[in-house]
């Protein structure tokens, strides 16, 4: 009776655990794409876009994503190439360190873009909104939580 009970117990014990690991893998993935969502819904949303402006939205996200994708696939390039050169002395640090520089700033030139054409599709009142926006994002956001463990800026030490 042991000895029939025993592998039937670990059959068991092991598609458990197999569909544990497909919910942790698969979970990571869902949570991405409902931020995405949650981030473009909170611009369209305080902005009050109309569905047409929605719809030129979301197309202008794609392409921004696309492209900072790409930049941030080339800077982890670049520096898996100098974290990966300790022991070779014929890498120049300084060069990967600059393109890698010059990487960041291109990606930070491609987040002002995006902006400047998400408020174009927006409407005069809506640029004033826009405006504040992106003001207070630059200031630290005083209503939010603060991030990944951080003192908050509003909050006197």
């Amino acid at each position: 009776m042991k000895s029939k009970l025993l592998p039937i117990l670990f059959i068991i014990l092991v598609l458990i655990n197999g569909f544990l690991i497909f919910m942790l893998l698969k979970k990571p993935h869902q949570n991405s794409v409902q931020r995405q969502h949650k981030e473009r819904d909170f611009l369209t949303n305080k902005l009050k876009y109309t569905e047409h402006q929605k719809t030129k939205f979301i197309s202008l996200d794609h392409i921004h994503r696309a492209s900072m994708m790409r930049l941030d696939q080339q800077i982890r390039k670049h520096k898996e190439v100098m974290f990966n050169s300790f022991s070779n002395s014929t890498k120049n640090i300084d060069s990967l360190a600059a393109l890698i520089g010059e990487l960041e700033g291109k990606k930070e030139v491609e987040v002002f873009h995006f902006f400047k054409s998400v408020r174009k599709i927006c409407t005069k009142e809506q640029k004033k909104q826009f405006d504040k926006i992106i003001t207070e994002a630059l200031k630290g956001g005083k209503n939010g939580p603060p991030r990944k463990g951080k003192i908050h800026p509003a909050i006197p030490r």
